[in-house]
């Protein structure tokens, strides 16, 4: 099963996101697919983070596919582009 968010992940819109993603998980999706994405910025980087600490303390082994190039941008940026395998 697959969560694509919609809209941005933005500061903005992070904590709805991050809800929904985690709602997702719980009813099976294993790949967060971020190509309806419109818009992102560093608290995008926070978002997958998130997910991925909270995905882990479950053990939940959850991907990330379709990053935006914007988003590869930002984690290459902060030096945390290993934690954004699309």
């Amino acid at each position: 099963m697959i969560f694509k968010p919609q809209g941005e992940l933005t500061r903005e819109f992070c904590m709805q996101q991050i809800e929904l993603a985690r709602t997702a998980v719980v009813q099976g999706a294993r790949q967060i697919d971020l190509s309806d994405v419109v818009r992102v910025d560093s608290t995008a980087i926070a978002f997958w983070l998130d997910m991925r600490r909270w995905s882990a303390d479950r053990k939940i082994d959850l991907s990330l596919i379709n990053a935006p190039d914007q988003l590869l941008s930002i984690a290459e940026l902060v030096g945390v582009e290993s934690l954004i395998a699309s």
